[in-house]
């Protein structure tokens, strides 16, 4: 069976907790799903992918570049990160930080990823040569 992949839509602020938004439609069954504490690349489509799981199979969490600013932000303050249905259903995304920190650092100057995600992922995240 094909994952299920949803895109997060919005995110938003709840106090030091950054709520991923997801179309209710597909994430109806949000409290079945379980956190698989892992990450993936969609370099063609300028995403991370946060995997999941359920009973079928994998879900995956796809976060686009027009949301990688919040990410950073909330990275910076060392916030939660919890996926949210219009239900108020919520997961907690358990290794998202340690994923991103991962991913970032390994994009950068690694061709694999393709030349546009690595720019990308610099101008958002920026490197330890400009961070020092």
């Amino acid at each position: 069976m094909m994952p299920l992949r949803l895109n997060v839509q919005s995110t938003a602020w709840e106090e030091n907790k950054l709520n991923l938004l997801l179309p209710s439609e597909s994430s109806k069954d949000m409290p079945n799903w379980k956190d698989s504490e892992r990450m993936l690349v969609d370099s063609d489509g300028l995403a991370f992918i946060y995997v999941l799981e359920n009973a079928e199979g994998f879900i995956y969490i796809s976060i686009d570049n027009n949301h990688w600013s919040e990410i950073k932000n909330a990275l910076q303050k060392e916030a939660t990160f919890v996926i949210q249905n219009e239900e108020g259903d919520e997961l907690e995304l358990t290794a998202f930080s340690r994923e991103m920190e991962f991913l970032t650092d390994n994009i950068q100057g690694n061709a694999n990823y393709g030349q546009q995600m690595e720019d990308e992922v610099i101008k958002i995240f920026g490197t330890e040569e400009q961070a020092q």
